[in-house]
């Protein structure tokens, strides 16, 4: 029994990868991803084709196009991203694996997202800040009475 589920599981694995592989790296999210986290292919396009074959959709940015669509608070919240293009747009993956699953799925967001949630993120900080100081209960508070 034991080694029915063993096969099953390495079935499932090599046709995973035939799937992968099948699917091709211009359209695929998740070889750009590995293609711009990989150490020997620094900054490299996320896949090379023929001349004559179709303009890959996902594609590395360099650094100077990020900086330049950036402006430094964004681009200090995007370090933990993997920066991609898609169409021409850039885009922020990042690898998560949800509640309850041992696979990995990539998620990318615009820059719009990036922008919109590293401002939420600020507001949600001051408001925390400026209600923390302030005493509402009376007990602890410090500054006498």
């Amino acid at each position: 029994m034991k080694r029915s589920g063993s096969m099953a599981s390495l079935g499932l694995v090599a046709s995973l990868l035939i799937t992968a592989c099948a699917s091709g790296p211009p359209d695929s999210a998740a070889a750009a991803y590995a293609a711009a986290t990989s150490p020997d292919s620094a900054r490299q396009p996320a896949a090379s084709q023929p001349s004559g074959a179709k303009k890959p959709v996902w594609t590395v940015p360099t650094e100077e196009e990020v900086a330049a669509a950036l402006e430094k608070r964004y681009l200090d919240a995007a370090n933990d991203f993997v920066k991609l293009k898609k169409d021409g747009e850039l885009r922020f993956c990042k690898r998560y694996r949800e509640i309850g699953s041992s696979i990995a799925r990539i998620n990318c967001i615009t820059e719009a997202e990036l922008r919109t949630q590293v401002d939420n993120m600020t507001q949600y900080r001051d408001d925390m800040r400026n209600k923390s100081g302030k005493c509402t209960w009376g007990v602890g508070c410090s500054g006498g009475g």
